[in-house]
């Protein structure tokens, strides 16, 4: 019995070459997606953050101004009877000294944010990697542009 055994026409250098082209245009665009999602994802938890701050913030706000007229009225009854401005200078003064400290602090803490996107960053590696051993056929790149 013969056997119709034809084998097939290997591809070409150029063929190949257009393939890994492709596959890296390919791996390109989903490593692009992939940051957008993981940007997308951090700004989505970035304002709900945000909102429950500066709802945070307004009730704060009422009821630091609350506690402030009481330490006013508090010390005008006990420490200064007659002398309103004194009482709401010194108030006044240990609010905006609070208020200093904590926009320090928060300043600090807010150049100590770095964005990154580190599964963007390692799936890049990988397919830098990956790109370098199809290219050079196992070698890194470097050693096949040095030894020929």
């Amino acid at each position: 019995m013969q056997e119709n055994l034809q084998a097939e026409p290997q591809p070409g250098v150029a063929a190949l070459v257009e393939g890994i082209v492709d596959d890296a245009q390919k791996l390109v665009r989903q490593e692009i997606a992939l940051a957008q999602r993981e940007v997308a994802q951090a700004w989505d938890k970035g304002k709900a953050g945000v909102a429950l701050l500066s709802s945070a913030l307004v009730v704060v706000g009422v009821g630091g101004i609350f506690l402030g007229f009481m330490l006013v009225r508090l010390l005008q009854e006990y420490l200064l009877p007659n002398h309103d401005w004194v009482c709401f200078g010194i108030v006044g003064c240990l609010v905006t000294l609070f208020g200093g400290v904590l926009m320090y602090c928060g300043l600090n803490q807010i150049n100590k944010v770095h964005v990154s996107i580190p599964q963007t960053v390692e799936t890049l590696r990988e397919d830098v990697s990956a790109l370098n051993g199809a290219v050079s056929g196992g070698r890194p790149l470097a050693d096949r542009v040095l030894k020929p």
